[in-house]
């Protein structure tokens, strides 16, 4: 009878140590689904945000728009303001990154005790996988977007200095335009290193373009310094003939490659984002 009634009692400690460790495993998810929920919840509020950074984009490209007359020094504020968001959105990216790992390898821990809970964990684990993949898009749309704005910072300066460049030489100043001359050099020089994927290779082949004419303007401005009225003759229809090879390139164009450049990554963020949330 004894021996019987020992068997019962451990039975049910058995039963009891059961359903404490489902109850257990269940709360532990539960909290652990909560933690994850409220780091991706995090992450996604940021989506707005880097969309607006992704579309700055076009607002590099607006100042150069034929459809638009062109302010450098306008352009310039735009562009340091689209590189300055870009640098943030990536610091951002990295920062949810990081949360969505932490959240990740928690729901991962102790899972002796929250096998019970496991589909739920599961599922969260997947939404947290999508949010990682769209923050891997996004960190390459960011680091291009800022790359591609140092470049078109470069280019926006030395057509200011060009404006400058021209005002200078109208007024007959050809000691300041000399100076402005070596300063937009420089420019484009810097403009022509960029290696960001994001630029077409016709932008490329205009840096190379500008940087001749800007060879062959400072022959131009030598030989004004020099007196040398028979070879500014001779420059001047080289320079002509650069600035025609410059006003041949398609803006728009442009715009429209670089924009379908980086369509597909901003649509995988955004496909990516909605599949975390569903």
């Amino acid at each position: 009878m004894r021996r019987k009634r020992i068997e019962i009692i451990a039975i049910a400690v058995l039963i009891v140590g059961i359903i404490g460790y489902a109850g257990a495993g269940l709360v532990v998810s539960g909290l652990r689904v909560a933690g994850a929920e409220r780091t991706l919840n995090t992450v996604v509020s940021h989506q707005n945000t880097l969309n607006s950074t992704f579309s700055d984009i076009n607002t590099q490209l607006s100042a150069l728009s034929s459809s638009s007359a062109f302010n450098p020094q306008q352009a310039i504020v735009l562009v340091d303001k689209s590189v300055s968001n870009s640098e943030l959105a990536t610091k951002t990216i990295n920062a949810d990154d990081a949360s969505l790992v932490a959240a990740s390898s928690q729901l991962g821990s102790l899972q002796w005790l929250t096998m019970v809970g496991h589909g739920s964990l599961d599922r969260e684990t997947s939404r947290l996988g999508h949010a990682r993949t769209a923050l891997e898009a996004a960190r390459t749309i960011a680091s291009d977007e800022a790359a591609d704005g140092h470049f078109w910072h470069s280019l926006y300066v030395s057509l200011a200095e060009l404006t400058t460049l021209n005002s200078q030489v109208g007024a007959g100043d050809l000691a300041a335009a000399h100076t402005t001359l070596a300063a937009m050099k420089s420019e484009i020089a810097a403009a022509a290193l960029s290696t960001s994927p994001g630029l077409p290779p016709e932008l490329h082949a205009l840096m190379t373009d500008l940087s001749a004419f800007a060879a062959d303007f400072g022959k131009q401005l030598d030989a004004q310094i020099a007196g040398d009225d028979a070879s500014v003759a001779v420059y001047e229809a080289t320079v002509q003939a650069d600035q025609g090879k410059i006003s041949a390139y398609d803006i728009d164009k442009i715009g429209s490659e670089i924009a379908a450049f980086y369509k597909p990554l901003i649509d995988q963020f955004n496909s990516e984002i909605t599949a975390a949330t569903s």
